[in-house]
């Protein structure tokens, strides 16, 4: 009857039950993930999978598996809050932020710490000339720049903190807020010195049949010694969709919505625009606590002011991501194509195109579940059709985080 057993998801599932009694969690795992296949709404079985990822050392899909079940509307409210309560009791994965809770119940609590010093080729991403070409009718005149203009490299110390709340609805509804701040100082190019803070608060409603809406509304400001003052708050209402692929033997989490920015550049107002756009993104976290993303986002960015240079802009963005644990590789690509001319001053009044890729390698070490270390480099070049927009930099980086 074998034949047979092995396509009923109870007897699988009580089976996984049995190897874990026993503490075989790697040979749970096998007949756990068969009954899911077989039956994807069966919460004992997802419960137990929970389990057994946890006892393989696999916290962070373990605790991604929790959530789904306390989204579920099936769930009573007494599980659901015993199931929270479970899930704040497993370790954090190691390298990963947020930290640990330091508050049971609904609600949690994370913090985190990261100081990073680094050398950076480009402090103040200027552009990649010695030289300027001024159009006027019937002649090009070529203007010398001097060395203060030029990229301008040296070292660096960035100093960051972190708070996340998180807040579980009865329900199985979730409410989120998290705040960073950001100081990054340059003693050799003190007007590259950035302040920046960043705050962000979200709401998912419960889910029904594993998927369900979601809003975030975010601010942020930044300011450097030079005198650019940057403002921008906007907000990404949508759809939202959990999986887990048995397959894979990972959690997935699929988003889209639409995407409202407004951005002022206080320093600056004629370059101030409005945003509105559509944003997807992608994310699975698999087994052995590894993560990866894809992202992609694609809009309009409407000039406040009519006489902005360029005028309209249409922008796309393209963002992949993924960590092991151990090594994290993140490249991003974007591009942005004005509708009017530039400038007359610039190759005739030509329509600005920019092409930007940025990419970050990094290395972590844990020395504990609190403190880690990481070294890594970044790497960014801005293509453009006019000179005066093509840039680049790069540089290493050392850095270490930790988490209470």
């Amino acid at each position: 009857m074998l034949s047979d057993c092995q396509r009923s998801a109870p007897f699988l599932a009580q089976i996984g039950r049995l190897l874990i009694a026993q503490g075989r969690y790697s040979d749970a795992l096998d007949h756990l993930e068969r009954a899911i296949m077989f039956d994807p709404d069966m919460a004992s079985a997802q419960l137990d999978y929970a389990i057994a990822l946890a006892g393989t050392g696999d916290i962070l899909s373990a605790r991604q598996l929790l959530d789904n079940i306390i989204a579920q509307p099936e769930t009573t409210a007494d599980l659901r809050l015993a199931l929270i309560r479970a899930k704040q009791r497993l370790p954090r994965p190691v390298g990963l932020l947020p930290a640990t809770a330091v508050s049971e119940g609904p609600l949690t609590v994370h913090l985190g710490a990261n100081l990073r010093s680094g050398h950076d080729s480009n402090l103040l991403g200027a552009p990649s000339l010695t030289r300027l070409e001024l159009t006027f009718p019937g002649e090009v005149i070529e203007l010398p720049l001097t060395e203060n203009n030029f990229p301008r490299p040296g070292a660096y110390t960035r100093s960051e903190a972190k708070l996340e709340l998180s807040y579980q609805n009865a329900d199985g509804g979730r409410w989120g807020l998290a705040a960073n701040l950001m100081q990054r100082n340059s003693p050799a190019v003190p007007e590259a010195n950035t302040r920046q803070s960043e705050i962000a608060m979200e709401y998912s409603p419960p889910m029904s049949n594993g998927s369900g809406t979601y809003w975030n509304a975010s601010r942020v400001n930044l300011t450097n010694n030079s005198g650019t003052q940057y403002t921008s708050q906007g907000m990404v209402m949508g759809l939202q969709s959990k999986a887990y692929i048995t397959q894979a033997r990972s959690i997935c989490t699929a988003r889209a919505g639409f995407d409202w920015q407004d951005r002022q550049l206080v320093s600056n107002p004629l370059l101030s625009g409005r945003y509105t756009g559509l944003a997807s993104v992608w994310s699975c976290n698999t087994p052995g606590g590894g993560q990866w993303q894809i992202s992609a986002k694609a809009g309009h960015d409407r000039p406040a002011n009519l006489e902005r240079p360029g005028g309209e802009q249409t922008v796309s963005n393209l963002r992949a991501f993924a960590s092991n644990g151990t090594v994290l590789v993140d490249v991003e690509i974007s591009h942005a194509q004005d509708t009017t001319g530039y400038s007359p001053l610039l190759d005739n009044n030509a329509v600005r195109q920019t092409t930007r890729l940025n990419a970050r390698l990094e290395y972590q070490y844990p020395f504990s579940q609190r403190l880690v270390s990481t070294l890594g480099a970044e790497w960014s070049n801005q293509q453009s059709n006019l000179p005066l927009f093509r840039l680049q930099s790069w540089g290493p980086y050392a850095a270490i985080r930790y988490v209470w």
